[in-house]
C-alpha cells in the first residue's frame, strides 16, 4: 500500500469514526427527549424473528 492510499485511508477511517461518534450523540439526545424505544421489546422482536430462521 502506498503512502497516499494509507493517508486516503486514514483519512476516511477518520470521518467513519466522527459520523458514528455524531449518530451516538444523536441518539443519546433523542433518549434525552424521550424518543425512542424500549430496549427489551426490541430484543423481543428481533428474537422473535429470527427464531424460525
Amino acid at each position: 500500500m502506498t503512502s497516499a492510499e494509507m493517508l486516503a485511508y486514514e483519512k476516511e477511517l477518520e470521518e467513519n469514526q466522527r459520523t458514528v461518534r455524531q449518530m451516538v450523540l444523536d441518539s443519546l439526545e433523542d433518549v434525552r427527549a424521550g424518543k425512542g424505544r424500549d430496549f427489551n421489546e426490541f430484543f423481543d422482536e428481533l428474537e422473535k424473528k429470527y427464531q424460525n430462521v
